[in-house]
């Protein structure tokens, strides 16, 4: 908690708030809540690990409370529908997302054929031929290889 400055982290809960609650408002309180949570158990919170993720999940933690107590309460939405509940964490988004962007720039990486091969099998189009097949062993194996030239890992 000590290596970054509060209001950095007020910034991510009270964005990461807002992307969770679908009414203004009600991100607001969760990000206040949660704000005045992670403040209040920073004594708790274990210095060896990172505390973004400590706080954002959190900042979840109240927005889903929020979320049951309106449940319960069956208030009416003003302005926008509710969004489906999301089972991931705020990390767990920002996770996948960072590793759809770099698939997507080790894709574009390679050439036309081998993406579009990949995106067809990905979508479920894969044509039952063995030419198909051997193509799409081939762009994976590019891809992995591309994957660790930029990435180091697979």
């Amino acid at each position: 908690m000590q290596d970054g400055p509060r209001t950095r982290q007020a910034t991510v809960i009270d964005s990461s708030g807002s992307s969770i609650a679908p009414v203004p408002a009600e991100a607001e309180d969760a990000a206040q809540s949660a704000l005045l949570k992670v403040f209040s158990r920073a004594a708790e919170f274990d210095p060896r690990r990172e505390a973004l993720p400590w706080a954002l999940g959190i900042a979840a933690y109240e927005c889903r409370t929020l979320r049951k107590a309106r449940a319960r309460r069956r208030e009416e939405l003003t302005g926008t529908p509710p969004e489906p509940l999301d089972a991931r964490t705020p990390e767990e988004a920002a996770i996948e997302r960072d590793l759809q962007a770099a698939a997507g720039e080790v894709l574009g990486g390679l050439s036309a054929l081998d993406a579009e091969t990949l995106l067809a099998a990905a979508r479920g189009r894969r044509d039952p031929s063995a030419t198909f097949r051997k193509r799409l062993e081939r762009a994976l194996a590019r891809f992995r290889k591309e994957w660790r030239a930029r990435h180091g890992a697979d």
